[in-house]
């Protein structure tokens, strides 16, 4: 007789069904949130059994990891008929990277410095590598408040020289530490960020989120079946990992007053707790299995979020 699922399983199930996650997007969620902390590698066959029941088949799984191998996020070893998977150097400072958005947020502080990035005329032939160079930015965070001038209220000068060198430009982009004058009667630039970053649309998908994520933590108030709770902490962190990693992380003093971005996070955090230990434990059942590489968790690890509830 088949065994009855849980109610956290069967919500976990209606959420997969609501909304299916990607197969590759999905890989680098585990990636970074689960295996990172544990040494970063894994057989093949742990992939496949940590993954298939949030609704993705081995065809596409196999698929997605080659081609994280091909875009230099993972390599991989033969073992006989056995293939083992590592994080890459550039797979782990990728995941480092994200990390800081994904589990920290945005700063409680700013002191008013911005990071502006200025692209003069490049001519006709360097068309294809502004449009590069803006996606880049876009995606860092960075908004353009005037035509070839970006700006940043917390990103710092070495990530926009990172992308730089990133894309073989060094040379071509201004790079510029600044403060606005607005005391002198100057607009503020401060003033410009309903217009220049989509704020709406982020609330409201913060605002989503917790409306659909939400139940879970009524759910988790009784102990969670490790499968259970692994699935779940996939689905949670797959989901925020979305949202967040579009979020410019604009300093707590440029947001709105009730920003829901703040409840969000703290939801994710409660729920992400709740489940942490559970799904460690199917985690190490599964990953470790047979796996010389996986090591025990690393310490940083309690600072996501802000650390465990007491």
């Amino acid at each position: 007789m088949a065994n009855t699922p849980s109610s956290l399983g069967r919500y976990v199930a209606r959420l997969l069904k609501d909304d299916p996650p990607r197969a590759k997007s999905l890989c680098v969620s585990l990636l970074g949130d689960a295996l990172a902390c544990h040494g970063g590698a894994i057989w093949l066959g742990g992939i496949i059994e940590l993954l298939e029941p949030l609704g993705i088949n081995e065809r596409l799984l196999r698929t997605s990891v080659f081609r994280l191998v091909a875009q230099g996020w993972l390599q991989a070893e033969r073992h006989g008929r056995r293939s083992l998977y590592q994080l890459s150097e550039l797979g782990r400072r990728r995941t480092a990277h994200a990390s800081q958005r994904i589990y920290d947020g945005p700063s409680a502080q700013w002191d008013g410095d911005w990071t502006l990035v200025a692209l003069p005329r490049l001519g006709n032939n360097a068309l294809s590598e502004r449009l590069e160079l803006r996606r880049e930015l876009t995606w860092e965070g960075f908004a353009m408040i005037a035509p070839g001038l970006f700006a940043h209220p917390q990103a710092d000068a070495h990530t926009a020289h990172e992308i730089l060198e990133k894309l073989g430009i060094p040379d071509k982009a201004l790079v510029l530490a600044g403060r606005d004058l607005a005391g002198a009667g100057g607009l503020p630039i401060a003033s410009l960020a309903p217009q220049c970053w989509n704020l709406d649309a982020l609330a409201e998908q913060y605002r989503h989120f917790s409306d659909q994520l939400g139940p879970l933590d009524k759910l988790l108030n009784e102990p969670a079946e490790p499968a259970d709770a692994f699935a779940a902490r996939m689905l949670l962190l797959h989901t925020w990992r979305r949202i967040v990693l579009h979020d410019p992380q604009l300093p707590v003093p440029m947001l709105p007053e009730q920003w829901p971005g703040h409840a969000a996070r703290e939801l994710c955090g409660r729920i992400y707790w709740k489940l942490f230990d559970a799904s460690e434990q199917y985690l190490d059942a599964v990953a470790g299995k047979d796996n010389e590489r996986y090591t025990p968790l690393s310490d940083e690890v309690y600072a996501r979020f802000g650390g465990p509830a007491v």
